[in-house]
């Protein structure tokens, strides 16, 4: 299980500088740390459809939002979305929403209710660092180091080397996370969706 503190002391070692002996500690290290964290595991969460931050919801229309041409229902994202893994018109995630408009806080559609799949940054999903696999903690303490790099050693050969390890980090960690996940099959999206990045990932779970 990891925390904070040891993704700070991972992204250090990374970079060969002495480890924090505690989220309090003086000194430019902690500090540039503290300034990237949150941005930094934003970006990673957004990075890829992980099964451990996949949430799956149920929306209905907001009224008072109904749009006056094109697709007639609009619906709020939650708060705690990062990313579309996919949109069904039935509650078990079986039937894909082959046509839909996903914008950045709003999804556009033609029925009344709708189920997302999504990235959650919500503590209980995404930021719940308790649920984190070993190859995504090592993905984002390899983009801690390399985001403070410059700022705690000066050295650019070293960021160079470490967005070198950082894009094989989050490969190896996609590439895990899918294994764990239940092979499903859904038709070829509409043209809009697929501009609009949307995917087939799903996680086999209930109404969160």
């Amino acid at each position: 299980m990891t925390d904070q503190l040891s993704l700070y002391n991972g992204a250090l070692i990374k970079l060969g500088q002495p480890r924090l002996a505690a989220l309090t500690d003086e000194g430019k290290a902690r500090r540039a740390l503290d300034a990237e964290y949150a941005k930094t595991v934003k970006g990673c969460l957004e990075a890829a459809f992980w099964n451990f931050g996949m949430r799956f919801v149920q929306l209905e229309n907001t009224p008072s939002e109904a749009s006056s041409f094109g697709y007639q229902y609009v619906f709020d994202k939650p708060d705690d979305w990062l990313r579309t893994a996919g949109v069904t018109s039935d509650p078990y995630g079986n039937v894909p929403l082959l046509t839909y408009d996903d914008r950045t806080s709003r999804i556009l559609a033609d029925i009344s209710i709708i189920y997302l799949r999504y990235v959650s940054n919500d503590e209980d999903f995404g930021m719940d660092l308790g649920l984190w696999p070993q190859t995504f903690v090592d993905y984002v303490e390899t983009s801690l180091a390399w985001t403070v790099c410059e700022e705690i050693t000066g050295s650019v050969d070293r960021k160079d080397r470490l967005e070198k390890a950082r894009d094989k980090a989050k490969y190896k960690a996609s590439n895990t996370d899918a294994m764990n996940e239940a092979v499903t099959r859904y038709p070829p999206a509409g043209r809009l969706v697929q501009s609009r990045g949307w995917s087939s990932r799903r996680r086999p779970d209930g109404l969160r």
